[in-house]
C-alpha cells in the first residue's frame, strides 16, 4: 500500500504551539503506530499507514475524500455528521486543539467508534490540520486476572452446561468419529444424537470443505467455514476447534454458531456504504472501484478508450425550492430508473449525491461513438417526469472525461468531467469533452474568484449610472444604477460577468446591500441639487429578495438616507419569480405597500409566465434590448407592438432597453408611450459624469443666475 503523499507532505508540516511541535516529533518516530491524516479545507491530502488500515481504504481512494464521506449521515448523538463535524474543523481552523469522540465508518461498511482530535498546523506556511484517530476500544483496558471458577465445580454440572449450551458442541476422536453431540448441535444440523454417533462429519456431509477435519488438520484452529444441514441447505459459521490429549488419546472438540444473521449485517453494512440509500445506485466509493476496474481493464486494449460523463440535472433545484425535498427525491428517483432503463447495458451508473449522477462507458471505438451515447441520454430528458399528476421538465449537462488518454486516476477524471460539465452548462449542444481549454477557463474562474471573496473589503466595487427617458421628450425622468468591478489587474468587469460568481462566494448579500444604500444616497444628493421627481432603479437578486431581513434593510436604508419610498424602483429578473413564487409574491406584495415600484427586468428573454405577473404587484416592464434589435422587420415589430399592447392591458409602464439610435426611438414611440434607455440617451457613466452630462442645463441655469 503506497503511503508517498504522506512521506511527501508529513515532514513539511510544522506548527507554532510548542506542544504540538513536540508531538510531531514523536509521532514520526518508527515506533509510533497512532493513525494519522492531514486535511486541508475539508479535504484528506494525506494519511499514513495506520489510517489507510483503519480505514480499510486505499491511498487513492483515502485522497480528496472528506472526514464525512467515512461517516454516516447521523451520528450517535443524533448531530449532523457533515454539520458538527464542519463545526469542529472551524474550531480547529482559529488555532484550538478539538477531541471529541466520532462514529467513523470504513470503507467496508465497519462502524469505528473513535476519538478524533484536530490539531492547527501549517503545511509551507498555508493551514491545515493535523487528525488523529484512536480506536475506542475498552478491551484493551488491563484487567486483574482471577480464576474463573471451574476448577471447583462438579464435573456433572460442567457437563450439562455443554450440554445445554447454545453453542453447537461435537467431540471426534483421532480417526474423526464423531463421539459426543450437545442438543444444540442436533437443532442447528437437523440430525438426531443416534444418527451423528460414530459417524465422521465428511460421512453425514456436514463439512462443505474438510480440509480442516482432525485427519488433515493436525492442531487446534478457528475461522469462518460452511456447513450443511440435513435437508441439504448451507449456512456460514463460526467454529473452533482444540486438540486435547486426555487418558492417553486424543480428542477434537469443536464448537461452532451460525452467523448467518452476522453476515446478512454485513452485508447490509457493505450496501449502505457503497451503494446511495435513495437511489439504489452505487455511490462515490463504489464508483472509484468501477473506474479503476474498467482503467485495467482497457490498458490491455489500446486501441480502445473509456469514457466517464459527469450529469448535472439543470432547474432540478427550482423542483426542491418549490415543491419539496420529498418531491425532490421522487424526482431523483425517477431520473434513476430512466437511466438505467435505457443504459444499463452500455455503462454502469452512479449518483454522487445531490442532483449528481455519472456514466462509465468502459470501452468504446471512438469519440464519435461517446459523443452519440450522449444525446441519448440528453434525449432521456425530453419527455417530463410525472409525480402525482404533476409534470416536471428538466434537461442535463454532460462533462466527459476519457480514460486511460487522459487520466488513469479516477479522482482527477472525475474532476475533469466535472469541470467539462460546468462548461456544458454554458454550451448549445449541454455536450462538453474535457480539454486543454475548458482546464484554462476554470483556472481563470477560480482565480476570479478568489479575487471577488477580496473585492468589498479592497473597495473595489463602483456603481455607474444611466438615464431612463421619456420616449416622447427625450427627458431624463429616471436613473437605474448598475454595479462594476474593477479588479486589481485594472480590468473593469460588467455586473452580468461577475454576479453569478458573486453568488457563489456567498458575498452576493452584502455587495448588494451595500450598492443599494450608495444608490439611494446618490439620488438624495441629485433630489437636493437637481430634480427630486427623479426616479433611482436599483437591480435586485433572487437570494437578496429571498433573505429574511430584506424588507428590514429597505427600510432601514431608506430612514437612514432620507429617500421618499415613491423615488425606488426595485428591479427584478423573471428567474427571480420561478425559484419560490409564493414568497416572492409577499415581499413584492410588501414593498408595494411601502410605495415601492417593482420593475421586471429584461421582460421576454426568459420563460415568461404572463398569468403569474399579471397576479403580481408589478408596476414596469423593461423589455429585454434583444427585440430592439429586430424592429427593422415585420416579424421583430410585430413582437415589441404585442408586449407594449400587454403592458398597456395591464395597465403599466414599459421601459425598452437598448436603444442605439434614433430610428429606433421613433418606431417604438409610434406603437405607444412608455420610456426607453440605452446608448442612444447615454452610456452608463460613474455619477459625476453623469451630473455634468444629464444635468447640464440645470448646471448652467444655476452658473448664471450666479454670475447675474
Amino acid at each position: 500500500m503506497s503511503v508517498l503523499m504522506w512521506s511527501k507532505l508529513y515532514s513539511r508540516v510544522t506548527a507554532t504551539e510548542p506542544t504540538l511541535v513536540e508531538q510531531l516529533k514523536l509521532w514520526q518516530q518508527p515506533s509510533d503506530a497512532t493513525a494519522l491524516a492531514i486535511i486541508q479545507g475539508q479535504h484528506f491530502v494525506a494519511a499514513n499507514l495506520p489510517a489507510l488500515n483503519y480505514f480499510e481504504s486505499q491511498e487513492q481512494n483515502f485522497l480528496h475524500a472528506t472526514p464525512f464521506d467515512f461517516s454516516p449521515r447521523i451520528q450517535s448523538s443524533g448531530k449532523s455528521s457533515v454539520e458538527y463535524g464542519q463545526q469542529m474543523l472551524k474550531q480547529a481552523t482559529k488555532g484550538e486543539t478539538v477531541s471529541f469522540t466520532w462514529l467513523h465508518m470504513s470503507q467496508q461498511g465497519k462502524e469505528l467508534p473513535t476519538i478524533l482530535s484536530f490539531y492547527p498546523a501549517q503545511l509551507d506556511d498555508k493551514p491545515v490540520i493535523i487528525a488523529a484517530f484512536q480506536p475506542m476500544d475498552r478491551r484493551k483496558r488491563s484487567r486483574v486476572t482471577f480464576s474463573n471458577g471451574f476448577e471447583s465445580l462438579p464435573k456433572e454440572l460442567m457437563s450439562i452446561t455443554l450440554e445445554d449450551s447454545a453453542e453447537a458442541v461435537y467431540i471426534t476422536d483421532e480417526n474423526s468419529l464423531i463421539l459426543a453431540v450437545n442438543k444444540a448441535m442436533c437443532r442447528i444440523c437437523g440430525f438426531s444424537a443416534e444418527h451423528l454417533l460414530g459417524k465422521t462429519p465428511t460421512e453425514l456431509k456436514l463439512e462443505l470443505d474438510d480440509s480442516r477435519s482432525p485427519s488433515t488438520y493436525k492442531r487446534s484452529w478457528q475461522g469462518e467455514v460452511w456447513k450443511a444441514r440435513s435437508d441439504g441447505s448451507t449456512f456460514p459459521a463460526w467454529q473452533s476447534c482444540r486438540r486435547i490429549f486426555a487418558d492417553e488419546q486424543v480428542f477434537y472438540v469443536n464448537l461452532f454458531s451460525d452467523i448467518s444473521e452476522k453476515k446478512a449485517l454485513e452485508a447490509k453494512l457493505t450496501q449502505q456504504a457503497m451503494y446511495d440509500k435513495l437511489t439504489g445506485l452505487p455511490n462515490r466509493f463504489h464508483l472509484i472501484k468501477i473506474l479503476n476496474t474498467a482503467i485495467a481493464n482497457i490498458k490491455h486494449s489500446p486501441d480502445l478508450m473509456g469514457a466517464l460523463m459527469f450529469l448535472d440535472l439543470n432547474g432540478f433545484k427550482n423542483i426542491n425550492d418549490s415543491f419539496g425535498h420529498s418531491t425532490g427525491d421522487k424526482v431523483l428517483q425517477l431520473v434513476a430508473a430512466r437511466l438505467e432503463t435505457c443504459c444499463i447495458e452500455n455503462a454502469e451508473i452512479a449518483r454522487l449525491g445531490g442532483d449528481e449522477f455519472t456514466l462509465v462507458l468502459p470501452r468504446c471505438q471512438n469519440k464519435e461513438e461517446i459523443e452519440a451515447f450522449s444525446e441519448l441520454v440528453l434525449s432521456l430528458f425530453e419527455a417530463p417526469f410525472e409525480i402525482d399528476g404533476q409534470k416536471f421538465y428538466l434537461g442535463t449537462s454532460i462533462g466527459i472525461s476519457l480514460f486511460p488518454q487522459q487520466s488513469a486516476d479516477p479522482n482527477k477524471l472525475l474532476s475533469m468531467a466535472d469541470t467539462a460539465m460546468y462548461s456544458a452548462k454554458n454550451s448549445p449542444s449541454h455536450i462538453r469533452f474535457y480539454n486543454t481549454t475548458i482546464r484554462e477557463a476554470a483556472e481563470k474562474k477560480l482565480h476570479i474568484l478568489n479575487d471577488l471573496r477580496h473585492a468589498q473589503s479592497l473597495r473595489q466595487f463602483s456603481l455607474v449610472y444611466q438615464s431612463v427617458v421619456d420616449l416622447e421628450s427625450n427627458a431624463t425622468i429616471g436613473v437605474e444604477a448598475l454595479l462594476r468591478w474593477q479588479r486589481a489587474n485594472g480590468e473593469m468587469l460588467e455586473a452580468r460577468d461577475f454576479l453569478p460568481l458573486l453568488e457563489e462566494t456567498g458575498s452576493m448579500i452584502s455587495v448588494g446591500q451595500w450598492a443599494f444604500e450608495q444608490a439611494c444616497l446618490q439620488m438624495v444628493e441629485w433630489h437636493q441639487t437637481y430634480n427630486p421627481e427623479l426616479k433611482i432603479s436599483v437591480n435586485i437578486s433572487g437570494s437578496q429578495l429571498e433573505h429574511p431581513d430584506f424588507i428590514s434593510m429597505v427600510e432601514s436604508t431608506l430612514t437612514k438616507t432620507q429617500l421618499p419610498a415613491s423615488a425606488l424602483v426595485i428591479e427584478i429578473t423573471e428567474s427571480a419569480l420561478i425559484r419560490r413564487p409564493a414568497l416572492i409574491s409577499k415581499v413584492l406584495g410588501q414593498l408595494k405597500t411601502m410605495g415601492i415600484s417593482i420593475a421586471i427586468d429584461d421582460f421576454g428573454a426568459g420563460l415568461s409566465s404572463l398569468s403569474r405577473i399579471a397576479s403580481l404587484p408589478i408596476d414596469v416592464l423593461k423589455i429585454d434590448s434583444g427585440f430592439v434589435q429586430q424592429v427593422d422587420s415585420l416579424q421583430g415589430q410585430n413582437l415589441c407592438r404585442a408586449i407594449i399592447q400587454l403592458t398597456q392591458t395591464l395597465g403599466i409602464d414599459f421601459i425598452v432597453e437598448g436603444i442605439e439610435n434614433q430610428h429606433q426611438r421613433d418606431t417604438l414611440l409610434s406603437m405607444g408611450k412608455g420610456m426607453g434607455q440605452g446608448f442612444y440617451f447615454g452610456k452608463p457613466v460613474k455619477a459625476q459624469r453623469f451630473s455634468a452630462q444629464v444635468f447640464s442645463e440645470v448646471i448652467d441655469s444655476v452658473s448664471k443666475r450666479h454670475l447675474a
